[in-house]
């Protein structure tokens, strides 16, 4: 088809052949033959040139279409990978070899705050020097880096920073910031039980071993006999309550609870009178309030656990006084409230005295014959029931604990 270009001359040729044999009559059967030589191969380039103008707008339009779909994927593409990033669990940015911030996702937005800051540099929005020398030995050495980094801004975290160069294209960053801060204080707590622990267990066990001994020597007379029997006593029951709260407190943490419907004030009452002769013999008295019935769906065992607790605290750190025990419902809530007069908790030790084995006072705790987590187990058993415990306290001026329990819905209560 390497004619088609000259159909136009074909036309051409075939007027000038028509005319040829008009004005021609001696070339007139020539002229006629030639202009419809001519006209037939003009005809037929404009036809082919037509089909192969249809065929390229054809093919454009399947091109067309073809970048239309590419295009399509594309976005597809892009779309799932934004909801990746928002999906994954980490703060992550995209940053230009300057360390400007290209994009970030929706957790990087709500951990640094950042708005409408895209473009500005790294450091500038997460106000991090080692987040941006992290990111600055990548674009120096392109080997990727990760570390972990303690950040101040907007608030105390620790992140566990990753940050790599793109493979392909632009020299590219990306940096992920995944929060490691509760994993580490969990790890603290861990480290921090298993001394504490040790601690408890090794100071009875040493006694009983050293007294142990000395009752193994012959001169080793019947009033020293009796004295060091009565001591291994008291602290093989010292062992006993520390392992028995450590099995409690193994229960509550494990998230399932065995319920039952039962009575808490009933339960509270029953404690409460248990408690009523250690408070009569420190001279303390005890006032009791309760309804005459408050329906819980709970399990009733740890119930009374979270009542002794609150109550044998108040009356181990009160000298002198009274100790007053209140149980209510409050707004859909089972609220007991265990108050004393007694020693009360400065305020640099309220938000540590739910932890294992704190102590404020660590001789009078032990002296008390506390084992430094009842508060522990109170709090988790709380928990454990959906919730929540709270303190209030002056130095010298005595402790209120209260723990606040949901009701079932639509129960009422008649008062005592």
């Amino acid at each position: 088809m390497k004619w088609l270009p000259y159909a136009p001359v074909f036309w051409i040729l075939a007027l000038g052949a028509g005319a040829l044999a008009a004005l021609s009559p001696d070339s007139r059967i020539l002229g006629l033959v030639a202009m419809a030589g001519f006209g037939i191969a003009a005809l037929a380039g404009w036809f082919e040139t037509n089909r192969q103008i249809e065929r390229a707008q054809e093919e454009k339009a399947a091109l067309e279409s073809e970048i239309e779909s590419l295009e399509s994927q594309v976005v597809r593409h892009r779309d799932a990978l934004d909801d990746l990033a928002e999906g994954i669990d980490a703060s992550i940015f995209l940053l230009d070899p300057a360390l400007k911030i290209l994009y970030f996702n929706s957790q990087a937005d709500e951990f640094f705050r950042i708005g409408d800051r895209e473009g500005e540099p790294l450091g500038s929005v997460t106000l991090s020097n080692e987040l941006a020398e992290l990111a600055e030995t990548v674009v120096q050495t392109g080997k990727p880096q990760e570390r972990e980094v303690a950040l101040h801004h907007p608030r105390q975290r620790i992140v566990q920073a990753r940050c790599w160069a793109e493979e392909y294209g632009e020299d590219r960053l990306f940096l992920k910031l995944r929060d490691v801060t509760e994993l580490r204080h969990l790890e603290t707590v861990r480290r921090d039980f298993v001394a504490n622990v040790s601690h408890e267990l090794r100071t009875p066990m040493t006694t009983i071993r050293a007294m142990a001994e000395t009752l193994e020597e012959p001169d080793c007379d019947e009033d020293l006999q009796k004295k060091y029997l009565d001591r291994i006593i008291r602290e093989v029951d010292r062992l006993t309550r520390i392992t028995d709260d450590l099995l409690t407190l193994s229960i509550a943490e494990s998230g399932t609870v065995q319920r039952t419907k039962c009575d808490f004030a009933e339960i509270v009452g029953t404690v409460a009178q248990q408690l009523e002769k250690k408070a009569a013999a420190k001279g303390l008295a005890m006032e009791t309030e309760r309804p005459k019935s408050l329906s819980l769906f709970a399990n009733e065992t740890q119930l009374a656990q979270i009542a002794f607790n609150l109550i044998d605290n108040a009356i181990n750190y009160t000298v002198e006084g009274k100790v007053t025990v209140h149980l209510a419902d409050v707004g859909g809530q089972a609220v007991l409230t265990v108050s004393d007069s007694g020693l009360g908790i400065s305020s640099e030790h309220l938000n540590r005295i739910f932890e294992r084995f704190y102590r404020v006072d660590k001789g009078r705790s032990r002296a008390s014959g506390g084992t430094g987590l009842g508060l522990a187990i109170v709090k988790h058993l709380a928990e454990l029931h959906g919730g929540t415990v709270k303190v209030e306290s002056l130095l010298n001026r005595g402790s209120t604990f209260s723990v606040l329990l949901p009701l079932p819905k639509g129960d009422t209560h008649p008062p005592l």
